[in-house]
């Protein structure tokens, strides 16, 4: 060990002997290590862990939540809500009479629609140590429920757009004298708009022409277009495509370049871009999803045969990225608690315009959990057998022509087939347009989101965080959906 005299010996100028700066090499260090891990590396037991205080969020937050924001909210008083539309004042008959006759006796037009109320949650659980200890980031059980808010907010939103009630959970959804014949969710904008309201982009990027058609299509459906909903990336790419074409008035500030695009000056009124980063493309895993407890991952399909028709069968293929060419399918089954891993098919060779591919999907040979839907998955034109895979449709995995479970059977009975006119591509975005008027539009609240306690059966605080709803369009026609918009290339 070096003593007093050792460094009374050094030179004041940085010169020492190798065995002075030997003995300097066992003094303390702080180090790298995690001292719990390895057990403390010379000072390392000594130092004090430095964690910042904020936590980092890196998932999405509260002003990412657009639609759900600005929906009008109204309460509910029933599980099943009713409300009645006045779809005309009267017959189209004409309105001129001969002089001193009485004209023949007419009346408006009102219709009943029925829907029912569905149940969003999340269940949540700290454990009683868990609240004795400090925390990081302040209350836990605080933390936990914004985390639980932000969740039903999130799948809420993605719900609005993409909900459909056609999708049944369960056998009992069904059998126990269920006459709606619906699954567990609400049906969103993509289900409740009217089937004539749709626009097909055809895989191209979203131009001002097809906006304008758009809010004509709903003004002349006696609608005022106010909003529209679209994805991050459409709205980025209509503003690439604006810019060379000099068609903005550029407001001059000092290195600055570029200008968002806040509103749409149509011919129906000024809208309001409304960019969700909901709005986005679906793609499969390679392995299952599905979440809660262990068996309750529904049992990946066996197989998914492919059958290609010829030229004549309805097919449209002429669309960008997703005209003639190959393709590849994955197909997984769904339940409320996820998907299965992906099948992949054979190669799909599309080599006619107006052709369709029929899938013919196949059980496993044992069947442990049976789905309750199937999701279809598929690549663009050229794809290869390892995608990526995008979403191109979801549906109910019954027999088709009647409500009950094909038997599973073994072997690899066949399950349900599907038949692909390639109606929705891959690769490509939905934008919504419409009038957004508690007139219009509204969902209808039995239980805003709220917390409820539930019994203490163990050493831990047990809540559930639900929100008891359903959207309501009262006026399909002056929504519209612009389906196929693709991604521009410059």
């Amino acid at each position: 060990m070096i003593g007093v005299k050792d460094y009374e010996n050094m030179d004041g100028f940085g010169m020492s002997t190798y065995e002075q700066v030997q003995e300097l090499n066992k003094a303390l260090s702080a180090g790298y290590d995690v001292p719990a891990a390895t057990g403390g590396v010379s000072g390392s037991g000594l130092r004090v862990e430095s964690l910042e205080a904020s936590l980092k969020v890196i998932t999405f937050q509260m002003q990412h939540i657009k639609f759900w924001q600005k929906i009008p909210k109204l309460p509910a008083y029933s599980t099943v809500e009713e409300y009645n539309r006045l779809t005309s004042y009267g017959s189209e008959g004409g309105a001129f009479a001969p002089e001193g006759e009485l004209n023949t006796y007419d009346d408006a037009t009102y219709t009943r629609q029925v829907s029912l109320v569905k149940y969003l949650q999340t269940v949540r659980k700290v454990t009683h140590p868990m609240t004795l200890v400090r925390t990081a980031h302040g209350d836990i059980i605080g933390n936990e429920i914004k985390n639980g808010i932000m969740w039903l907010l999130g799948k809420i939103e993605n719900y609005l757009y993409n909900g459909n009630n056609t999708l049944r959970f369960g056998y009992s959804a069904y059998a126990s004298g269920n006459s709606t014949n619906e699954g567990f969710e609400f049906n969103g904008l993509k289900n409740l708009i009217d089937t004539s309201m749709v626009i097909d982009a055809d895989g191209d990027p979203l131009t001002e022409d097809i906006l304008e058609t758009a809010a004509n299509q709903v003004i002349e459906n006696y609608g005022f277009p106010t909003d529209i909903f679209i994805g991050t990336k459409p709205l980025a790419d209509l503003a690439k495509v604006m810019f060379p074409k000099e068609r903005i008035v550029v407001p001059f500030k000092e290195g600055q370049i570029g200008v968002p695009l806040n509103t749409f000056a149509s011919q129906a009124g000024t809208l309001a871009f409304n960019p969700d980063v909901f709005l986005r493309k679906s793609y499969v895993t390679s392995t299952s999803t599905a979440t809660g407890p262990s068996g309750y991952a529904p049992t990946a399909p066996q197989s998914v045969a492919i059958t290609l028709a010829g030229a004549g069968n309805g097919g449209d293929f002429t669309k960008t990225n997703n005209g003639l060419g190959n393709y590849y399918y994955a197909v997984t089954y769904a339940n409320r608690y996820g998907e299965s891993s992906p099948m992949v098919s054979d190669v799909a060779a599309v080599a006619a315009a107006t052709s369709h591919v029929q899938l013919t999907i196949r059980n496993a040979a044992t069947v442990a959990v049976a789905p309750d839907w199937f999701k279809i998955y598929r690549t663009v034109a050229g794809g290869v057998n390892t995608g990526p895979f995008y979403l191109i449709a979801s549906y109910a995995a019954l027999q088709q022509g009647n409500n009950s479970y094909q038997t599973a059977g073994g072997g690899g009975t066949p399950f349900l087939g599907w038949t692909d006119h390639n109606d929705d591509c891959a690769n490509v975005h939905d934008v919504y347009m419409g009038e957004l008027t508690p007139q219009v539009l509204m969902f209808k609240q039995l239980a805003p989101m709220m917390k409820m306690d539930l019994a203490v059966i163990e050493p831990a605080i047990r809540w559930v965080q639900l929100l008891y709803g359903v959207p309501q369009l009262y006026a399909p026609k002056k929504w519209i959906r612009i389906k196929n918009v693709g991604e521009a290339t410059i």
